[in-house]
């Protein structure tokens, strides 16, 4: 059924087809040709600090685990699943340990993989070469200013390259604080009951806030007695297609969401926006895992990192207006609204008469313009075709 799928029958100029986000054999292709094939983020190096340090995660829907060795000098990404019969071998979502043992029959390993004993070896006879029963390790991993990733692919491109023009706005996020950053303030995660699209291109889409989250914005203007003025600002703001699916969102004032200046998409799974590094992790075709890594500043005062928090929660936490609102409207009533039939086609041109081009190649239109979403299905639509 696979091999039937012509992805051009799914994505034109301006629009994309409604069967993207709810055919479950193309949600097996993007698992297989992107989360398959290009750089996936896996986590943060301050998310495993010390020697013995891990956390998991997965690539795809393949379950892996991100460790620190124990002289802290290599990060290793292996497979969660042990050698002998397939049982994960880690259950904790983080934690520190120097020997990861699977519970179904003992078998243990080094934290960088390395089979450290099976019990009653003897069994297994002298062909059994303990060198080769190691947990596997992923093709590539590679880290960029703290921030890590993996690929299934032994041939994808290097990260920098892959990074791009993305790079030094993922700089400005390292150097936030005096010391650098780290994600040492927890998560907390939500499930959509929707596809994992949506979130991506979500995060992205200026155009959506002054109905989305009207109530948000009419608190913050009574605070301040200033009304927030929408089509000035979506005049002077500007959003990027900055290549290989990554986009950027530069705001011109403050919307009290948050401290940095821009929202920044990594495609497919990494977004740098408000005061957070959100990750999107597909579970099936309709249903999706976010977490939310409030961005903590070394060396900064614990007064301005608590109020960095209490930001963060005011508009993206479990109370707070932002993503309640899009997880009712952006994701939970799009996914209803797919289900009519007839007109099969999204719009997706906004603003495509408009753009302008630079010197380096980058896409920029104004903030109510469609450009991120663009520029997410022109990756997504080349990764697919592969």
């Amino acid at each position: 059924m696979l091999n039937t799928i012509n992805i051009a029958d799914y994505v034109k100029d301006g629009a994309v087809h409604g069967k993207i986000y709810t055919d479950r054999d193309i949600f097996k292709m993007e698992i297989d040709k992107i989360f398959g094939e290009t750089w996936v983020y896996v986590g943060h190096e301050s998310e495993i600090a010390n020697p013995g340090d891990y956390k998991t995660t997965k690539i795809g829907s393949q379950p892996v685990i991100v460790t620190r060795s124990a002289d802290s000098k290599q990060i290793n990404v292996v497979f969660n699943r042990c050698r002998h019969r397939g049982a994960s071998v880690c259950q904790d979502e983080c934690g520190n340990a120097h020997v990861l043992r699977c519970a179904y029959h003992g078998w243990t390993y080094s934290n960088s993989g390395k089979l450290l004993g099976a019990p009653f070896q003897d069994g297994y006879g002298e062909e059994f070469n303990r060198e080769e029963m190691g947990l596997l390790q992923v093709p590539k991993v590679d880290s960029y200013r703290g921030f890590i990733f993996a690929s299934l692919n032994e041939k994808v491109k290097p990260l920098t390259e892959h990074l791009g023009n993305a790079k030094p706005y993922i700089d400005f996020v390292a150097d936030s604080g005096p010391e650098g950053i780290e994600l040492s303030a927890g998560k907390h995660k939500y499930f959509l009951n929707a596809n994992w699209k949506f979130q991506v291109e979500n995060t992205i889409d200026p155009y959506h806030l002054s109905f989305v989250h009207k109530t948000f914005f009419d608190i913050v203007s009574q605070r301040t007695g200033e009304k927030m003025k929408f089509a000035k600002m979506h005049k002077e703001e500007k959003v990027s297609d900055l290549g290989n699916g990554h986009s950027l969102y530069e705001l011109a004032g403050d919307l009290n969401i948050g401290a940095l200046p821009f929202n920044l998409i990594i495609f497919p799974n990494l977004a740098l926006l408000g005061s957070q590094v959100r990750v999107i992790q597909p579970v099936s075709v309709e249903r999706t895992e976010v977490a939310l890594y409030p961005i903590m500043l070394k060396g900064a005062s614990k007064e301005v990192n608590t109020q960095r928090l209490r930001t963060h929660e005011g508009f993206y936490g479990p109370a707070g207006f932002g993503s309640p609102d899009d997880v009712e409207v952006a994701f939970e009533r799009v996914k209803e609204g797919l289900k009519a039939e007839g007109n099969e086609w999204l719009v997706i041109s906004r603003g495509m008469n408009r753009e302008q081009v630079d010197e380096n190649g980058i896409i920029t239109a104004n903030s109510s313009d469609e450009v991120s979403t663009r520029a997410i299905y022109k990756e997504w639509k080349r990764l697919m075709e592969a």
